[in-house]
């Protein structure tokens, strides 16, 4: 019996490395993906200088980079309808729950990766939100998050299923 055990053990941890390496394989290529469609698609920023985006990160400080990053976002929040707008968690230096327009969000990674090349330690971070859903929605011509409780979702499926409710 220990054997199939130890049989069961070696396999899972298996499995699970050669899912993390999918996982890796997976994230490296939507990275380049991203990076190959910037250059494709070309400067989305009009107004910057001629020159690489290398160039330029190294012109500015980080802590210029981070306020042109903030300011970018906080301008990307325009919008007239609830379908303008999309959740945008890319991390610091933006709060866990942003949401900014749709239309926005190439010049917004454009943005990140400037600020990844300038900033030497990003900081990345996940956003818990249990139990609730963020919905982002377009209230006064500005996109914001709202949260919205899952509990009476979550209370009707443990009814109908016949499990008591929590």
């Amino acid at each position: 019996m220990p054997r199939m055990s130890l049989a069961l053990v070696l396999l899972s941890a298996m499995i699970a490395v050669v899912l993390w390496i999918m996982a890796t394989v997976v994230e490296m290529h939507l990275r380049q993906k991203d990076v190959l469609q910037d250059e494709i698609s070309g400067p989305v920023d009009q107004a910057q200088p001629e020159g690489s985006a290398a160039d330029t990160a190294m012109a500015m400080s980080c802590q210029e980079t981070e306020a042109r990053l903030e300011e970018t976002v906080h301008k990307a929040r325009f919008c007239t309808t609830d379908e303008d707008c999309t959740l945008f968690d890319y991390g610091y230096p933006i709060d866990c729950m942003t949401s900014v327009a749709k239309a926005q969000v190439p010049l917004l990674r454009q943005e990140y990766k400037r600020y990844d090349e300038t900033c030497e330690h990003r900081v990345f971070f996940d956003c818990p939100t249990e139990p609730y859903v963020r919905l982002a929605l377009c209230r006064n011509n500005r996109c914001i998050v709202e949260l919205a409780s899952n509990e009476a979702l979550e209370n009707a499926t443990l009814n109908h299923i016949g499990k008591p409710e929590r």
